[in-house]
């Protein structure tokens, strides 16, 4: 019998709570036992109620709370969480072995969270909202248990809701002014089906893994049907009168999962059967069902399984609910083939029950406020979402009327309401939609969100339009009648009617497109005749506009792929096979519409007979100077190769002037930006007449002509050319006549110095290389040691090279390195640098610069940082300052460089006034005004040489530009402070940056698109396709919704490559110059080539990057010798600044081995067409 306490042990715990350690090991009156399943606050309260308290007060006096708030928030409906030595606290208290509580207590072993502090608090309240299921249970049993009246609530498992004793179902029912709302319990004494159901239910949890998550799935279908409430449901209604005592309010809210319950459990067997999962995936095949109508096999053993026919029927007119989303989310997934999905039974708000404790607290007739469930938070209210709708449906209702359909694109507005862009977010929503809302756009039109594209749904209409406008449709005829893209459509609709979704061939049956007439079909008939007629129009359109038929395939006339078009007639003219009647028309139109030589060469001569019929005057003397720059190329073209041309070309040329002995005195243009093969080779014969050789620098111009930037060009597309074919390029014969090492596979740097060498030695000098090359100069000597260390790895022609100068393979093997004394060093360098400034009158060198070989660039370099560094001796410095005295310039070389070219344009000119500096060239009147701006921080030995020029200080003054206005500040854009990152709000945006610049990749993270933050929303996308992939390793759900917008999404290298790539794919599309930048990146692609992913090799293809080779441009088109074959000739060029060396090995320590490049794995994504 349980002793009453007396009132001084009341008193002990009225008293302020004390701390925990004080309770270490305090032991209550009376011990208190607990009850299976019950929550610990029920728990606390009933041992409390033994010391007539209340549960806050017994646990604020045994375990310290650090006073926190929520102790005061205390609700019956609720828990309470201890930590590891409340807990040993309580149960010393109760007179419980904690084993025993952790058996009885399932929260007992829940850890209170972290807090911020050293120590958490002892005690943590959970209100009913973050906690399972609870309610009262069976009252027979606890009353048993606890010998008394005492309520207990315990955790309600879905398998464990009816008591088998004593026949009654235990409801979630809530605390509402400290009291029980509605029925704590029903009684089931009458509904034997209940108990039944609950052995099957837990049977099933036995037998199938997924089977709580498909009684989840299966609860929320019968409350929607419970909600529907239909006639022919006749079964419920009868256990609710069996069960129900009260208000039937009241008794059918709390009633509502005990009277579904047997059917839930029915239902939940059949969704997690992997057989009904299975017959699923067949029966829809690879399309998604839009309503269960499409799956009749699937509500037929629906209906079976819960003994109702008549269900079937009621079922097939559903397009939404938590049943449709849940076979939608089954095909979506492929459950049959992969059983570890859980996509498929995630249940949406809108479609998840309204809970018995809410319903039962709604219903209460106390009179007091109902218990109100905490709102989520949302980033706007549930009345401005409604009002949202509401106005998107008004809108919506005034298209459907307009167009009997809805579907609209996401650029439509209605009265400036986005309302394509709204319809499209609702699609995005798919099954989370609520129900209401979909039944609202149901009734505006039924396939407002077909399982199919939009596209084809709004092709469909405009068939069905005609249809309505009294028009048949015959496939057994071509479809006539119809517009050629609507007809065309039409066909491949009836040619794949067995591959279409069955809701598709429910429409096109509306349409009287049934599969009988379908197999029937035939195809849509062009009018050839109208095709040719249109064809003539656009050719005459053109030929009036540029005087002749010679378009390149890519030319277009009015959208009109002339050119393509031209070109298919020109094939067909040649084999035979054109009609007379079109062949006369285009002649009619250009006599010399397809030449029997290449309409390139046509295309220049009409051009070139336009400039001479509007005066132009020939001039071959002159170079064609009076031509533009290609035309005067192309005439000098012809000129040298004038016997090979065929005899109409000849005839051709004469009509122009250009006969034989005029085109034996022509002679090219030096200064041209697009210089042919053949004006190059003429400036490169005159050079190789004077110095015997094609070695010149690259910067080296002859006769004003850049034959070195030429000939880097010609060998970077003969190496291009050798890497890429097994035949000889094209115009190696014709250099190799004039140099038979103008490009050495072993790179021009070596022949340089070879040449150099060859230069400073005599025929027959005797080397000596036992003794260190003594008779040679200091450079050549240490050149020909360097040969000798590597004599072996030398290409045999090097060493060939090497025996005309005397050194052979016996030499090597025993020459010695040439000592140079630093004395002899300087000597050599400096006597170099006295006849520089003979030459030039100045020391001012750039490094790279060379004076009869001699580094002096370099060397000079070496003096001034020595001397910077106060580690040249004096007697050096003063050599140095005799020759120039400025050779080490306070303000740095490139200054001294710019004030020298200053000099030059200034001498003898007055700079007094603004007018003074501006008829200066450009460059140097810019660098005077900076140095006016500047004039106070120069150095004052740059004072002097400006003043020197006539810039004094005040002149720098009265010339300094005014200052700058300082810049207003930027205002900051508007950016979201909470960006939406779910994949439905961001998804119409995606596709409409598709359609518009026709990819995703090019939208960097800063790119907004109507005000929406699309660069973040994908990087969000891109985060969360890599954690899904991460964690589950299968593909992201909405992976392909993306990779149909651009498959490169979301590469497996950085999206900024993409990014790159984009900007040199739109240049190279639209055949403009690359940028300084884009040009850049490619040479970085280039060097990296083998570190690149597979797919990025194959992106950098599409752009005419075919390895690791230097960069050619595409935006230039040289002039070809007529006697080579077409296709043996390349036709890109490239900046001769991009001149490499060739593919030849090295010698062994002349560079720095580098690291092999890291291999990537093939990605398993399919590689995109083309």
């Amino acid at each position: 019998m349980t002793k009453t306490p007396s009132g001084q042990q009341a008193q002990l715990f009225e008293r302020e709570q004390p701390e925990l350690s004080g309770h270490a090991g305090a032991l209550g009156a009376v011990r208190v036992a607990p009850l299976r399943g019950e929550t610990t606050l029920s728990y606390m309260s009933r041992v409390a109620s033994r010391y007539r308290l209340t549960a806050k007060e017994l646990i604020g006096a045994l375990v310290d709370v650090g006073r926190r708030p929520n102790l005061f928030t205390v609700r019956p409906d609720g828990e309470v969480v201890f930590n590891t030595e409340a807990r040993v606290v309580v149960a010393a208290f109760c007179r419980m072995p904690e084993e025993h509580l952790l058996r009885a207590l399932p929260a007992w072993g829940r850890e209170v969270p972290s807090s911020r502090l050293e120590s958490g608090p002892a005690a943590w309240v959970r209100t009913s909202a973050t906690i399972p299921p609870t309610g009262p249970g069976c009252r027979a049993c606890t009353a048993t248990a606890s010998q008394g009246r005492e309520e207990a609530r315990r955790y309600l498992l879905p398998h464990a809701r009816v008591c088998v004793k004593h026949q009654c179902w235990m409801l979630e029912a809530p605390v509402v002014d400290g009291a029980t709302a509605g029925p704590g319990q029903l009684d089931v004494r009458h509904v034997p089906q209940i108990a039944t159901a609950q052995r099957r239910h837990a049977r099933l949890l036995r037998r199938s893994p997924h089977a709580g998550e498909a009684f989840a799935v299966a609860q929320a279908v019968t409350a929607s049907w419970w909600d529907e409430a239909w006639p022919e449901e006749t079964l419920w209604p009868d256990r609710l009168r069996s069960m129900a005592l009260g208000d039937g309010l009241v008794w059918r809210g709390a009633a509502r999962d005990a009277v579904t319950y047997p059917e839930a459990v029915t239902l939940a067997a059949a969704l997690a059967d992997a057989g009904v999962q299975q017959q699923l995936l067949d029966e829809a095949g690879r399309h998604q069902p839009h309503s269960l109508a499409d799956v009749p096999r699937l509500t037929g053993e629906l209906a079976r399984r819960l003994e109702r026919p008549w269900i079937a029927g009621r079922l097939a007119a559903v397009t939404t609910g938590p049943l449709n989303a849940w076979v939608r989310a089954c095909v979506r997934s492929q459950a049959g083939h992969n059983p570890k999905t859980r996509s498929m039974w995630r249940i949406s708000p809108p479609h998840r029950p309204t809970p018995v404790s809410q319903l039962l607290a709604d219903s209460s007739d106390r009179g007091e406020t109902p218990v109100q469930p905490e709102p989520a938070s949302l980033p706007d209210s549930a009345e401005d979402a409604a009002r949202g709708f509401a106005r998107g449906l008004r809108h919506a209702r005034t298209y459907a009327a307009e167009h009997s359909h809805l579907c609209a694109p996401n650029t439509v507005q209605m009265e400036g309401f986005a309302v394509g862009l709204w319809l499209a977010n609702q699609r995005a929503a798919g099954p989370e939609l609520a129900p209401e809302r979909a039944a609202a756009l149901d009734a505006l039109d039924p396939w407002w969100n077909p399982p199919w594209n939009l596209w084809w749904q709004r092709i469909y209409h405009r068939a069905k339009a005609l249809v309505k406008a009294g028009q048949p449709l015959k496939p057994e005829h071509g479809f006539p009648g119809t517009t050629e893209n609507l007809g065309t459509w039409l066909y491949e609709q009836c040619t794949s009617y067995s591959s279409l979704h069955p809701g598709q061939q429910r429409l096109l049956a509306d349409l009287g497109i049934t599969p009988e007439r379908a197999r029937d079909v035939m195809p849509r008939r062009r009018d050839l005749k109208a095709a040719r007629r249109t064809a003539l129009d656009h050719a005459r359109a053109y030929a009036d506009e540029h005087g002749h038929l010679c378009a390149p395939t890519s030319a277009r006339q009015d959208g009109f792929a002339i050119g393509k078009w031209l070109h298919s007639q020109r094939v067909r003219a040649r084999r035979g096979q054109l009609d007379p009647a079109l062949n006369q028309a285009l002649t009619d139109i250009d006599s010399s519409w397809s030449p029997p030589w290449p309409t390139d060469w046509q295309r220049e001569h009409h051009n070139a007979h336009a400039a001479v019929t509007a005066g132009t005057l020939l001039d071959p003397e002159a170079g064609f100077r009076n031509f533009d720059d290609r035309t005067g190329q192309w005439l000098y073209a012809q000129c040298v190769n004038y016997t090979a041309l065929q005899p109409g070309q000849q005839h051709l040329l004469a009509r122009l002037g250009l006969t034989k002995p005029v085109a034996g005195s022509a002679v090219p243009a030096p200064a041209t930006r697009h210089p042919a093969m053949e004006t190059g080779l003429h400036y490169a014969r005159d050079w190789a007449a004077q110095h015997g050789a094609l070695d010149l620098p690259r910067t080296a111009r002859h006769l004003g002509f850049p034959l070195g930037r030429w000939l880097a060009t010609q060998r970077h597309q003969a190496n291009l050319h050798r890497d890429l074919f097994d035949t000889p390029w094209p115009h190696e014969e014709h250099l190799a006549r004039i140099d038979p090492y103008w490009n050495p596979p072993w790179g021009m740097k070596w022949q340089r110095r070879y040449q150099a060498a060859h230069t400073q030695l005599t025929p027959g000098q005797n080397l000596a290389p036992q003794e260190g090359f003594p008779n040679t100069p200091d450079w050549t000597g240490q050149w020909l040691y360097s040969q000798c260390a590597v004599y072996d790895d030398l290409h045999p022609r090097q060493q060939q090279l090497l025996a005309d100068l005397g050194l052979t393979a016996e030499g090597a093997r025993t020459a010695l390195p040439r000592r140079i004394p630093q004395a002899a060093a300087f000597a050599a360098g400096l006597a170099h640098a006295r006849a520089w400034a003979q030459e030039h009158g100045n020391l001012t060198v750039a490094e790279p610069a060379r004076h009869d070989g001699y580094r002096l660039g370099t060397w000079l370099r070496t003096q001034r940082r020595r001397a910077s560094r106060g580690k040249l001796p004096a007697d050096r410095i003063k050599a140095l300052e005799a020759i120039d005295p400025l050779w080490n310039p306070a303000g740095g070389l490139r200054w001294q460089q710019a004030y020298l070219t200053a000099r030059t344009h200034t001498t003898g000119r007055s700079l007094a006034t603004t007018a003074d500096l501006d008829a200066l060239p450009s460059a140097t009147a810019k660098w005077l005004f900076t140095q006016c701006s500047s004039y106070a921080s120069l150095h004052p030995e740059q004072q002097q040489l400006l003043a020197e020029t006539g810039l004094t200080s005040e002149r720098a003054r009265a010339l300094a530009p005014p200052p700058k206005p300082p810049r207003p500040a930027r205002p900051a854009r508007p950016r979201l402070k909470n960006p939406p990152c779910a994949f439905a709000a961001g998804l119409p945006y995606a596709q409409a940056w598709t359609a518009q610049h026709g990819n995703l990749t090019s939208a960097d993270y800063r790119t907004e698109h109507d005000g929406f933050p699309l660069g973040w929303w994908l990087y969000k996308q891109r985060r969360a396709a890599h954690a899904h992939v991460k964690r589950t390793g299968r593909p992201w759900p909405h992976d392909a919704q993306l990779a149909a917008l651009d498959p490169w999404w979301n590469p497996p290298w950085r999206a900024t490559w993409n990014h790159s790539w984009h900007q040199a794919h739109a240049h190279h599309s639209t055949a403009r110059p690359f940028p300084n930048q884009t040009t850049k990146w490619i040479r970085t692609q280039q060097r990296t080539w083998t570190q690149l992913h597979p797919h990025q090799q194959h992106l950098m293809t599409t752009i005419g990057i075919h390895g690791p080779t230097p960069l050619h441009r595409y935006n230039s088109r040289p002039v070809h010798l007529t006697n080579q074959p077409t296709e043996l000739i390349n036709t890109h060029e490239t900046a001769p600044e991009q001149e490499t060396r060739s593919s030849q090995a090295r010698p062994v320590g002349a560079r720095k081995q580098r690291q092999a490049p890291r291999q990537h794995t093939a990605h398993p994504r399919t590689q995109p067409a083309n």
